[in-house]
């Protein structure tokens, strides 16, 4: 689901008399529209007009508003709003200039003024050209993309399928759109996550995932904010509670083992699963450029690491060890600035120097042979690998990536190391194949 909005059987109604008058005037139209409501921050609902603007036309174009007008059955406005393109998360996407082709989530709150039935609503565009946006990047040999959406999750099935989930890097896995796709055929299809029917009320309430802590009350809204997770080669979950301490659980959500606790003053922004079962890591960060906390453990409840208040932090997402005794970090270091092995207890080692990416490029894949790190090589993506006996870095592709500060991006390694799965969120989004299979460790 691309969002939580509550529908309102008012609105549904109304939805053949949504109009657009500024189509007639530029070359931008209107898709997907829904009508419905969002919390207001204020314990009150804010009425909410979504969809998709489409650009049809052969230029850009930035500074796109979206206006709406409820009228009555007289024509008369009885309420107003004002609407503007949005990512995934419904962060307004200000400064972007909506290419040709593509279209682009539009968010639009509204209010009525007066005490009346409304009839219809009205919805007009706003816009004006743009110089053209960077072309896309050429077709790079051994790399194929196969979504231009916003993916956020990704799980290969085996080494020829995978199934990925469009929206909000935010949200909890079940609030995603699935595809699944086969390397054999290139054939895409949507589909739902195999673990989502898991998620019942009654498994929230075994897990204690929406307890309120302190008031031992239950509140449903914490389940999305829990990064509930299933381990894809093992057993268990791993979630956080109203505390941000992290639990693993059964799949039912019985036998909770404490994991973590007093992670209250951290932001969870992803778990990662390394090449070993049930072995992950979790990362923490405030906002772009801010320092990344991180420790590892295993399913089973046990902590591999040191707690994350003990660990030195990284300056870009680190990536665990198969084992989850090491992780790969970014910082610099007595001067020295690159990427270090960092040991569970507090050692580190030079890898190699080099300059770090921010926070928002994927972590290290880490193998027992080597790593392959995603970084910016003279200017431009690339995707480098580095192998741990050899000690040698060497580029192995450009990548057509191009992530702004709003932007993250993630990789997954298939299972048996011959191709590498690249997603990135925001205006340049997408998903790419990188076959890696000649190797370089």
């Amino acid at each position: 689901m691309r969002s939580r909005l509550r529908i309102l059987a008012l609105l549904l109604a109304l939805a053949g008399g949504l109009l657009t008058r500024a189509q007639a005037l530029l070359p931008l139209s209107l898709t997907d529209i829904r009508t419905g409501s969002q919390p207001d921050g204020f314990g009150g609902e804010q009425l909410l007009v979504e969809g998709e603007v489409f650009n049809y036309g052969d230029e850009a174009y930035s500074g796109v508003n979206v206006y709406v007008t409820a009228l009555n059955a007289a024509d008369e406005a009885i309420g107003e709003g004002f609407g503007y393109l949005v990512d995934a998360c419904g962060s307004a996407l200000w400064d972007y200039a909506l290419p040709p082709g593509r279209s682009q989530l539009f968010r639009a709150p509204y209010e009525l003024y007066a005490a009346e039935a409304m009839a219809r609503l009205d919805i007009d565009i706003d816009a004006r050209p743009a110089p053209a946006p960077p072309p896309a990047a050429a077709d790079i040999p051994d790399i194929t993309r196969i979504s231009a959406a916003e993916v956020v999750m990704l799980e290969w099935l085996d080494d020829q399928s995978l199934i990925y989930g469009v929206g909000c890097a935010d949200d909890v896995f079940t609030e995603l759109d699935w595809h699944a796709y086969s390397l054999r055929d290139g054939s895409s299809a949507p589909t739902q996550h195999p673990d989502a029917h898991r998620v019942t009320p009654h498994m929230l309430e075994i897990a204690d995932i929406t307890l309120v802590t302190q008031a031992g009350e239950q509140n449903p809204d914490l389940y999305y904010r829990s990064g509930l997770t299933y381990a894809p080669t093992a057993r268990r979950i791993v979630y956080q509670n109203d505390l941000h301490s992290i639990f693993t659980a059964e799949p039912d959500g019985s036998y909770r083992r404490l994991i973590h606790p007093g992670l209250h003053r951290h932001s969870l922004r992803g778990i990662l699963w390394s090449r070993n079962p049930g072995v992950f890591l979790a990362y923490y960060y405030g906002a772009y450029g801010d320092p990344v906390y991180y420790f590892t453990a295993n399913v089973d409840g046990q902590m591999l690491s040191d707690w994350l208040d003990d660990l030195p932090p990284s300056q870009t997402v680190p990536g665990p060890a198969p084992d989850g005794y090491a992780v790969v970090v970014g910082r610099e270091t007595a001067g020295v600035r690159g990427y270090y092995w960092q040991h569970i207890y507090g050692a580190s080692t030079l890898l190699f120097e080099a300059e770090l990416p921010g926070n928002n490029y994927p972590a290290p894949l880490v193998t027992s042979r080597g790593m392959y790190i995603v970084r910016d090589v003279e200017g431009s993506a690339a995707l480098q690998c580095f192998g741990r006996e050899s000690r040698a870095l060497s580029t192995m592709t450009p990548l057509p990536l191009r992530l702004t500060r709003d932007g993250r991006a993630w990789s997954w390694l298939s299972p048996d190391g011959r191709t590498l799965a690249l997603a990135a969120n925001g205006v340049n989004s997408g998903l790419w194949l990188v076959d890696v299979a000649a190797g370089c460790f």
